[in-house]
């Protein structure tokens, strides 16, 4: 049963992917979604994005008004932990078909929360149905679904703990680290899977210290993203306003639609357009990262569409340090391609440490999306660093209780 947990958590991630991709391409004429941004014209953009946004909210609505306890990733880390929760596979399972909607639609929102809760979720089902525990299962399954989504099977497991908080025994630590390496070996070998970004050049030392000059204003768009993400709600927005969620819901999407059809960059989850940045970085996909993204995902977010924001978060994190990094250049710093890369990689764990407040996963979990470990040492100061500065300013506004430490990686 392990196996076959883990075998379909990684083929849900690659067929998630490979699905969304061939989709995008057939009504756009090109391969992802940036460039099939940049292709169509502005009124078609906005109206495919909005009402992807609107068909997932709705179908994201649906299941929180009949199975808000039994679907999430909260849910599903609450099963794996040992809890009593009756996970809804089906549930699940129109989630995942929301974010698929949103994605293929060119939404501005993270996928891969989807691709983890259908783990989970799966794991949870054939631990129980087949007399076992699901518990340990769903840790397996997550674990899969997370190594084969950004090629990181360290990360997942850290992943599980600081982010999910499930590995409470050994059991589970077992379940989580086998899932984590079989996942890893089954998209690696089998569905060749491989890093996500390339590998950054040039001086680890003026990488980190343009990293850290940059720092406070990375550290600030993330913490923006996050507590727009976190309190800004369209079903209590209209009930404070007394309308009906549906006409709030219009109104996000079409603002998300705005966004991207704006900020073309902005597209998809922004691995895409990090992508074009590692080889060549402009401002304007400095501004689509830094702002278009963050309207483009809390306003999608916001309206109710199921999606992640781990990839936003580092997307918008990336895009506001290379912000910082062009306005540099444009003072007269001496500022060299190979490290402007770098630098926009260091300001990614920057955003899962601050938007996820998950910095030892952040460590990690970089370095393993651009397959250099090389990096590491360099992320672990950043990290650090971010973290001074984001406790920093909790305590300086005094808001730290209002703002939830755990927050996850998806619209819940």
């Amino acid at each position: 049963m392990f196996f076959v947990v883990v075998s379909v958590s990684v083929s849900v991630a690659h067929l998630f992917r490979d699905t969304a991709e061939i989709a995008v391409e057939w009504w756009s004429s090109e391969p992802d979604v940036v460039a099939a941004a940049a292709a169509v014209k502005w009124l078609v953009l906005f109206g495919v994005v909005s009402v992807s946004v609107f068909v997932a909210a709705c179908l994201g609505r649906r299941v929180e008004t009949r199975r808000a306890l039994q679907t999430g990733i909260e849910a599903v880390a609450a099963s794996a932990r040992g809890e009593p929760r009756r996970i809804s596979f089906r549930a699940s399972g129109t989630r995942a078909v929301g974010t698929w909607v949103a994605s293929t639609g060119l939404s501005s929102i993270g996928r891969e929360s989807a691709i983890i809760e259908i783990g989970g979720a799966f794991g949870t089902l054939a631990g129980r149905r087949s007399g076992g525990r699901g518990d340990a299962l769903a840790t397996a399954g997550i674990a899969a679904a997370f190594a084969a989504a950004y090629f990181a099977p360290l990360a997942a497991i850290l992943y599980l703990e600081e982010h999910l908080r499930v590995l409470h025994s050994r059991r589970a630590l077992w379940f989580a680290m086998s899932g984590a390496v079989v996942g890893h070996i089954v998209s690696w070998r089998v569905m060749g899977g491989r890093a996500v970004f390339p590998a950054p050049v040039g001086s680890r030392w003026r990488t980190l210290l343009l990293s850290i000059l940059v720092l406070v204003p990375v550290v600030v768009g993330a913490r923006l993203f996050r507590v727009v993400r976190v309190r800004v709600r369209v079903v209590k927005l209209a009930e404070r306003i007394r309308v009906p969620w549906w006409s709030a819901v219009a109104v996000f999407s079409l603002a998300a639609g705005a966004a991207v059809a704006t900020f073309p960059f902005a597209a998809g989850n922004g691995m895409e357009a990090l992508r074009n940045a590692s080889v060549g970085a402009t401002l304007t996909i400095a501004v689509a990262l830094s702002i278009g993204k963050l309207i483009g995902t809390a306003a999608s977010l916001g309206a109710g569409a199921p999606g992640g924001a781990l990839t936003p978060s580092m997307s918008i994190a990336s895009g506001t340090g290379l912000l910082c990094l062009l306005a540099l250049e444009h003072l007269g710093v001496e500022i060299h391609g190979g490290v402007t890369w770098g630098v926009m990689v260091a300001a990614m764990a920057v955003g899962v440490t601050v938007g996820l407040r998950s910095p030892l996963m952040a460590i990690v979990l970089v370095p393993e999306l651009v397959g250099d470990y090389t990096m590491l040492p360099v992320i672990a100061v950043v990290v650090a660093a971010a973290v001074l500065v984001d406790r920093g300013v909790d305590r300086a506004t005094k808001r730290t209780a209002r703002v939830p430490d755990v927050i996850y990686d998806e619209d819940a």
